[in-house]
């Protein structure tokens, strides 16, 4: 009895998972702050330059209705702990702050604004592009925990991370056009903007961001090419494949008068040949009740006789009997 209990504690302990060192020294706070607290901590802690100093749902009141639908969806939905890599993270962060403030490839801004204008409001969009991935790349890195993820989101996340890679982007081509990454801010001029404002630091930005309005005319390009392309090939395949259907149409009508011409001629065929048959019965009959009645065969102009008037009754051309 002994040796079996001891048995079975052996086995229920081997089968208990085992935590790693760095599992169990692990150390973090138990609650993990939401999406929505992280957006309004780096406002904060940003001189109130994301939102300022509003709340996200009161700085997204006066967006569209779409656009604040998708950003509820990604408050709701985007755990930062769970995210399985910082480029993951990163890219999830860029689409946050295209919702949040705006696109630079909008075509809008090229109808409505002049190159001083564009590159101001990029310039803006940059800063806070850039202090929105640095506030969730600092606050994934404090609670991320890689032994949580399984593999499977991890080959998911890789597999993710390869159909959005600038490999993927280029092989497109020329189906749609790889994107031109933004200009640089550095961290400096980061800081000094800040701290002092963005007018104060007006020049330097503007030769920090020298080639932006080129870049983002570019990516406008690019944005409005690829619905463009495709809508011309699906044009050009539904007019091919009604092309196609009315060749197909038109060659099955064309085999169909065909067929039917053809049996018209055969049936036609057939008909004179039993109106032939027909004649020669019809004469040789004509030929017995001569020779019944007047007791001789006919002469060769009343053999003739006989024939014509039987290939005219059946409308036969002359010389049908053959006789």
């Amino acid at each position: 009895m002994l040796k079996r209990t001891l048995c079975f504690l052996m086995v229920l302990t081997l089968g208990l998972p085992l935590k790693t060192q760095g599992s169990a020294m692990r150390c973090e706070s138990v609650f993990i702050p939401s999406l929505k607290e992280v957006l309004e901590t780096v406002d904060r802690e940003n001189s109130q330059y994301l939102f300022g100093g509003k709340s996200v749902p009161e700085h997204s009141h006066s967006l569209s209705w779409n656009r604040k639908r998708k950003i509820r969806k990604l408050l709701n939905q985007l755990e930062i702990d769970k995210v399985p890599s910082q480029a993951t993270l990163e890219r999830q962060a860029v689409e946050l702050g295209t919702l949040l403030f705006g696109r630079k490839d909008s075509l809008n801004r090229w109808i409505k604004k002049n190159g001083v204008e564009r590159m101001e409001e990029s310039a803006v969009l940059i800063i806070k592009e850039n202090l929105l991935k640095e506030g969730l790349v600092k606050t994934w890195a404090d609670h991320h925990d890689p032994q949580s993820l399984s593999s499977l989101a991890k080959v998911l996340d890789r597999v993710w991370r390869f159909q959005n890679s600038r490999v993927m982007e280029f092989a497109g081509i020329p189906y749609w056009l790889p994107k031109i990454k933004d200009k640089a801010i550095s961290k400096d001029l980061l800081f000094k903007v800040l701290r002092d404002g963005y007018n104060t630091h007006q020049k330097e930005i503007a030769v920090a961001l020298k080639s932006q309005n080129a870049r983002d005319a570019y990516n406008t390009f690019a944005r409005i090419y690829k619905p463009v392309v495709f809508a011309l090939i699906f044009i050009f395949i539904v007019d091919k494949s009604y092309d196609e259907y009315r060749h197909e149409i038109d060659t099955g009508v064309e085999l169909l008068i065909e067929n039917l011409q053809n049996q018209r001629e055969a049936l036609d065929k057939d008909v004179s040949q039993v109106k032939v048959e027909e004649a020669r019965s019809a004469f040789h009959q004509a030929l017995k009740g001569f020779e019944a009645k007047w007791g001789e065969e006919p002469t060769p102009a009343e053999r003739t006789l006989m024939q014509t008037r039987i290939e005219n009754a059946l409308g036969l051309p002359p010389g049908s009997i053959g006789e």
